[in-house]
């Protein structure tokens, strides 16, 4: 169990299936405002679509917040080196290598382009959370705190 607690700002801001959630959770009720009040000829059908996109986005965007909370919550800390690192326009991964239980795994993750992730290189150690039932599940939690 840690200490600290992840930022759900933060996980927001690094994790890029948080984020595109999170915007389509403010897209939507835009979309349906500016079809009500201000489109010179409203679709009928629009404010379903951007009701059934609204409900989507935030079970995605909960889900997403409550698997990278209770992974940092339950799962156990171990080090990590990193193998890989890359980035196309705002997008990217980050690729590496850790011991669980005697055996090697590889991990990866998602992540967007911004001041937090860029700052990570081939070979730098990180700390990483494991999950307890699968192995083959971690996150980096220097990118949530």
């Amino acid at each position: 169990m840690n200490e600290k607690q992840p930022s759900i700002l933060k996980i927001v801001w690094v994790d890029t299936w948080a984020l595109f959630a999170a915007i389509f959770t403010l897209v939507a009720p835009g979309i349906y405002i500016y079809n009500m009040f201000f489109a010179e000829q409203p679709t009928d059908n629009l404010g379903w679509i951007m009701l059934g996109i609204l409900v989507l986005s935030l079970l995605g965007l909960t889900i997403r917040v409550i698997s990278v909370l209770s992974l940092c919550n339950a799962g156990l800390e171990a080090k990590a080196t990193i193998t890989e690192i890359g980035f196309f326009r705002d997008r990217g991964y980050i690729k590496f290598l850790y011991t669980y239980q005697g055996q090697k795994f590889v991990g990866s993750q998602t992540v967007m382009k911004n001041k937090i992730t860029t700052q990570y290189r081939n070979g730098q150690e990180v700390n990483i959370v494991v999950d307890r039932e699968n192995a083959k599940k971690a996150i980096i939690t220097d990118l949530f705190m």
